[in-house]
């Protein structure tokens, strides 16, 4: 699925930041699943920010936790304990799945995917090797782009730890035609292959997204999830979640992983817990020995502004009741693009659960042919109209279009982004005509 040679600078290199660089917009202004232009264009944000806004933009009562931190002390290095340390911590603990307690902080996703990574080796002495899935992603640091989904043209390829990649069940695009169930027997059977034979030396950990995000928002079945789980407690190979896009309330749960009944030994957390500020972290098991002095420390990895902000944040979460709200928002946008199925043929599949809500595009129903270039029209014709919505990959690799906004977004502005997805969707398919 590569679109060119260029693909790859498109997305990192100097002002080509993006595949829609020509269209760039300025953002100037946010408030809960609005935003608004330099030019005064309204926005639906169906993307919350690259997923991080589930409470929505600019909620005052972040804005007044991370202002009153200010006024205190805006920096504090990780030599030293603070107070908003203290408290986000007792309240991650007070949330965990299982005996998840131990708590570490970056500013990043992609930080906190490598803190995991650490820990993980740390815990398994003499071991080699990292598992990750097909069409994973953890991120764009040096360690996390290299377990992501293979990036074309990776000009930094010859200094990037290598990882295993293991395949991973595709309800949609299953094998052969195979049964989505015995699949799921094949892709763990394939885990277990390469663990015990399919690498020199030991395996720290299996690494893995609940619901594969920038890979094409992927969820598998539920045993899968078991499966893997089951493999790694026999094996003593460590299970790491990356729950950046997942957690805070994304599934209709606190958690994907209480979602799915499965409690990993490390969780990976980002994005959502910030209330739009750079918080990210990991979770760990009890039983596991934590790092010595040195071995994980940043200077700004315990930023008391981000740390107060991400305590507003969870308790707005659950004062709001925003997992019962995702679900809810997430019931009724599934059922409204399961309607549009009928009607627009462009839609090969509908992915949810909770407010991780996406569909996949083809051009043909049954070759089901990713229709790349008609995704990438979506988001064009969608700013037109008034909605941001969210594409899987970059540089139109993707045939993925995400329906995502902040968890709270009001149901007229939900109706309004699904009613401009389906005219969108409408006029294209006329145009091909």
């Amino acid at each position: 699925m590569n679109g060119g040679k260029d693909v790859f600078a498109m997305e990192v290199g100097g002002s080509r930041t993006s595949a829609h660089s020509s269209d760039k917009i300025t953002l100037v202004k946010a408030r809960g699943s609005l935003v608004w232009d330099d030019k005064g264009h309204e926005y639906i944000d169906c993307t919350a920010q690259a997923w991080s806004n589930n409470l929505g933009a600019n909620d005052p009562r972040v804005v007044e936790a991370a202002i009153s931190q200010l006024r205190d002390m805006t920096h504090i290095r990780p030599n030293f304990d603070s107070l908003p340390r203290r408290m986000l911590v007792a309240k991650l603990q007070e949330i965990s799945p299982g005996s998840l307690n131990q708590v570490g902080f970056a500013l990043h996703g992609s930080l906190a995917g490598e803190m995991a990574m650490k820990l993980a080796f740390k815990n398994r002495p003499g071991a080699q090797n990292l598992i990750v899935l097909q069409d994973g992603y953890h991120g764009r640091s040096l360690a996390t782009l290299g377990a992501s989904w293979p990036h074309p043209n990776n000009p930094f390829l010859p200094i990037q730890p290598r990882f295993t990649r293991v395949p991973h069940p595709y309800p949609y695009r299953s094998r052969l035609g195979m049964d989505p169930e015995v699949e799921v027997q094949l892709c763990l059977g394939l885990l277990e292959d390469t663990i015990t034979k399919g690498v020199d030396g030991p395996v720290a950990a299996v690494m893995m997204e609940p619901i594969q995000g920038n890979g094409g928002h992927i969820e598998f079945p539920r045993s899968y999830y078991k499966g893997v789980r089951e493999i790694c407690d026999r094996l003593g190979v460590l299970l790491i979640l990356d729950e950046v896009q997942t957690g805070f309330g994304r599934m209709g749960t606190m958690w994907a992983s209480e979602y799915y009944d499965v409690v990993p030994d490390i969780i990976v957390f980002g994005k959502g817990i910030g209330g739009g500020f750079p918080l990210a972290g990991i979770l760990a098991d009890d039983r596991l020995t934590w790092f010595d002095e040195g071995e994980e420390a940043l200077t700004f990895g315990h930023f008391p502004v981000s740390l107060a902000a991400g305590l507003a944040t969870i308790e707005a979460i659950q004062m709001d009741n925003l997992c019962q709200k995702a679900k809810e928002a997430g019931k009724y946008a599934t059922e409204r693009l399961l309607e549009m199925q009928k009607r627009r043929q462009l839609i090969g599949d509908v992915r949810c659960p909770g407010l991780m809500v996406s569909i996949e595009l083809v051009t043909d129903r049954e070759k089901k042919t990713p229709a790349q270039k008609e995704s990438q029209e979506v988001y064009r014709r969608g700013v037109q109209l008034g909605v941001l919505f969210g594409e899987s990959r970059y540089a139109g690799l993707g045939n993925l279009i995400k329906v995502k906004p902040p968890l709270d977004i009001e149901r007229p502005l939900l109706s309004r982004a699904l009613d401009v997805l389906d005219e969108v969707l409408g006029a294209i398919e006329k145009d091909s005509k």
